[in-house]
């Protein structure tokens, strides 16, 4: 018997050498081909583009610098008019995309700064330039309508010292600046300077600021290919716009990077003597630390004060040939190549192939529980498969199901860490937009059309915390927030939604037993186990049915609530798995089969059960069975004071805020500081527990989660110097199981996150409230 390594390894070889030196010199020839043909025409293409992309873009904005400075010269307009200025400039500013700000500044050092921000446009208008200026914001909308003014405030500020000012008002013409810091924001930028002179003399200097970190976003977009480089460069060699590369992928890298010598790593030694391309050079090949590549540069002139060289490099792969030529000659190696395969496997089959299939027919019987056919072959290796399939059969079975298991088992703990993780991410930015709807609602006087619809917000955003603790509790890391609940109630009342829901080709009918003891359970969670099993029926009946609602006592004692389709039923093999996560009778398109995995999740987090069957005759039904409430959950919670009636107590407060996410953070500053308390805020524990230690405070909210020390160890903290202080714990994820044990801690409280902003003043209200009495409650 020959060994079938020895056997395969000299037929293929023969092969494989053969089919590998032709499939090597066809893809060389036309990989050089190609790049022949194409490589120098859209590289020059690609590199005009770009010259002509920026031209286009500063050339509009000259273009406006110059409008600005007739009409100002023709006393269309005037600069101590705001409002007149804002109505004539912003319609025009609005359309050029890479201005960042414009100046109008007079001899006298009065001035109007047209400012963008984050998409958004204002106004700034600032008098008695000097040690005594003072400005004022006025909010613009992009018709140049004002929206809102701020009141005067005080400003050391002249623009006059500035270096746009002194170049425009020492220059003849408008002209470009060299870049430099912006007043404002520090950042590295370039001015278009416009003075605006008369026969009397100069009336004040025009200005219009570009980030260079804009104007490096529109050279990328216009960038021919991904994998191309695109820079600017001044006479001095320093980076004015940036090439797209990972080390200036955040805008504080891009920052540190500007107008700074660029290292050669980031392109290549040769990109500093490439051809120019106005002059009629040709690109050249260069090496680049991505491989080989095509590069060309152009002195970018023309507008007044701009000396830049524009460099351009593109990867050779991204200069392929035509992808009929790359087709063509792959199609016809492929072909050669099959040809050539087909001869060699000829002779192969006969000695290989026919034992190899009678050794996978071996492997099918035994996985079918058919009895093995015997194989008769020389070779070796074929001869111990064939004994090792015999042995395997016996422990197959046990693996197979040791590996559903598993299997089960991973998916499980996957789908409940994603749902966890998105539930935390998603409450932090709920809890901010609540606390912005209420602080919004708050500013508007009462009556106003817009309250409606805030309060709409607000109902939506509860309803969404309420679908995040969903996922909590299908995560095991949340618990409903349970409360004495008529169950009858709720089925009354889920089922006036369903009739809009379902549509009317299904009727909905409910059967409810009079007098069933209340049930402990969160009202829009089982509201959402509800509809989640009405949706999944009103799939199984495309054609219209009848879906019915039962609630009844069972001989446990248990309240149950039935949901009965005329549908389709489920199939035999997906009833014992229908609650686990994936598990859908559904098209993949129409459905993820997370839906009954929520119900299941809910169901247990309230100590329930439920349970699927089909209905003999057609459709399915849906039994769920939840306990009843104990006596002392059904009895009221005492009423709370309102924290508006002793909302004094946190006027003057000193509140130390400790929360990781930005908006959430900024959102309870402003929150408190409308109440007229002291806030320090703090990113995360350790620098709560400095601001702690430096300080002293009346009473500490800090989030749990947060990196370096958490909340619960900022606790332990500032217990440990003696203080008992009143400490409010926010959490969204992270202390499942220790709500009682918190609750024992004097002058600790728990909030679960999302929270409404009422709900958090009422609570700190409270707690100082029984400081000043002196004694604190858990």
């Amino acid at each position: 018997m020959l060994p079938i390594r020895r056997l395969l390894l000299r037929d293929l070889l023969i092969l494989m050498v053969g089919l590998s030196a032709l499939l090597l010199g066809l893809s060389w020839w036309s990989r050089q081909q190609a790049l022949e043909r194409q490589a120098k025409a859209r590289s020059q293409a690609a590199l005009r583009h770009l010259d002509e992309a920026l031209r286009i873009d500063l050339g509009a904005s000259q273009a406006l610098g110059r409008a600005i400075q007739e009409w100002w010269l023709g006393g269309t307009l005037d600069p101590t008019r705001p409002e007149q200025a804002a109505q004539l400039i912003m319609p025009a500013l609005t359309t050029q995309r890479s201005i960042t700000s414009l100046n109008l500044a007079q001899t006298d050092g009065r001035s109007l700064l047209f400012l963008r921000s984050d998409g958004a446009w204002s106004l700034r208008e600032l008098e008695r330039a000097g040690a005594e200026a003072r400005i004022r914001w006025w909010h613009l909308a992009p018709s140049g309508q004002i929206l809102s003014q701020e009141p005067w405030a005080p400003m050391a500020y002249d623009p006059r010292d500035r270096p746009w000012y002194q170049a425009g008002a020492g220059a003849p013409a408008p002209a470009w600046t060299p870049p430099y810091a912006f007043y404002t924001t520090q950042d590295p930028g370039i001015t278009y300077t416009l003075p605006v002179r008369d026969a009397a003399g100069l009336r004040g200097v025009a200005a219009l600021d570009f980030m260079l970190d804009d104007l490096t976003q529109l050279v990328w977009s216009a960038q021919p290919t991904p994998g191309s480089r695109a820079l600017i460069l001044d006479p001095q060699g320093r980076a004015l716009i940036l090439p797209r590369d990972p080390a200036f992928a955040t805008y504080d890298r891009r920052r540190q990077a500007f107008l700074k010598p660029l290292e050669t790593s980031f392109l290549s030694p040769e990109a500093s003597h490439l051809p120019d391309d106005a002059a009629g050079g040709l690109p050249r090949r260069i090496v680049t630390q991505g491989g080989p590549a095509m590069g060309l540069a152009r002195d970018f002139e023309g507008l007044p004060g701009l000396h830049w060289r524009l460099i351009l490099i593109i990867p050779e792969d991204d200069l392929l040939g035509p992808l009929k030529f790359r087709a063509g000659s792959m199609l016809g190696l492929a072909i050669l190549g099959i040809g050539l395969a087909a001869l060699r496997i000829r002779a192969i089959a006969r000695r290989v192939a026919e034992p190899i299939a009678a050794l996978g027919s071996l492997a099918e019987s035994l996985g079918q529980g058919r009895p093995a056919p015997t194989i008769h072959s020389d070779i070796q290796e074929i001869c111990s498969l064939e004994r090792a399939l015999l042995r395997a059969e016996e422990s197959l079975s046990e693996q197979t199901r040791l590996k559903s298991q598993l299997e089960h088992s991973q998916r499980m703990e996957t789908v409940g860490t994603l749902a966890g993780g998105i539930a935390h991410d998603v409450n932090n930015q709920l809890a901010a937009i609540l606390g912005q709807l209420h602080l919004s609602r708050e500013l508007l006087p009462e009556g106003h059309p817009v309250l409606a619809r805030i309060l709409r917000a607000e109902e939506a955003t509860r309803r969404c915390a309420q679908t995040t603790k969903a996922l909590l509790s299908f995560s095991h890391e949340s618990r409903p927030e349970l409360k004495p609940l008529d169950l009858n109630d709720l089925v009354r009342d889920t089922a006036e939604i369903l009739g809009r829901l379902l549509g009317g080709l299904i009727r909905v009918q409910l059967s409810l037993q009079g007098e069933l003891p209340p049930i402990s359970g969160d009202s829009v969670q089982l509201e959402q186990v509800l509809m989640n099993l009405a949706v999944n029926a009103r799939d199984a009946m495309p054609s219209g049915g009848s879906l019915s609602l039962r609630t009844f006592r069972d001989e446990d004692g248990h309240v149950c609530v039935e949901v009965q389709d005329t549908g389709t039923g489920i199939p035999e093999d997906l009833l014992p798995h229908i609650f686990e996560p994936f598990v859908t009778t559904k098209d993949f398109t129409k459905g993820t089969g997370l839906g009954l995995a929520m119900v299941f999740g809910i169901v247990k987090a309230h100590q329930g059960q439920v349970r699927a069957e089909n209905v003999p005759g057609g459709g399915a039904r849906f039994i769920v069975s939840l306990p009843q409430a104990l006596r002392e959950e059904a009895v009221a919670a005492p009423h709370q004071p309102d924290a508006a009636a002793e909302g004094d107590l946190l006027a003057g407060r000193r509140i130390l805020v400790a929360e990781d996410e930005a908006m959430l953070r900024d959102m309870l500053a402003d929150a408190l500081t409308l109440e007229r308390a002291q806030v320090t805020t703090a990113p995360d524990g350790c620098v709560a527990w400095q601001a702690w230690q430096a300080g002293d405070f009346d009473l500490v909210l800090s989030d749990h989660r947060m990196p370096d020390c958490t909340g619960l160890e900022l606790l332990e903290r500032i217990r440990a110097t003696g203080s008992q202080v009143p400490f409010i714990l926010v959490s969204g994820q992270g202390l499942e199981g220790m709500e009682a044990t918190l609750a024992k801690v004097p002058g600790v409280r728990l909030l679960p996150k999302p929270f409404e902003l009422s709900r958090l003043l009422a609570l700190m209200t409270a707690m100082l409230r029984d400081q000043r009495r002196g004694g604190s409650r858990p």
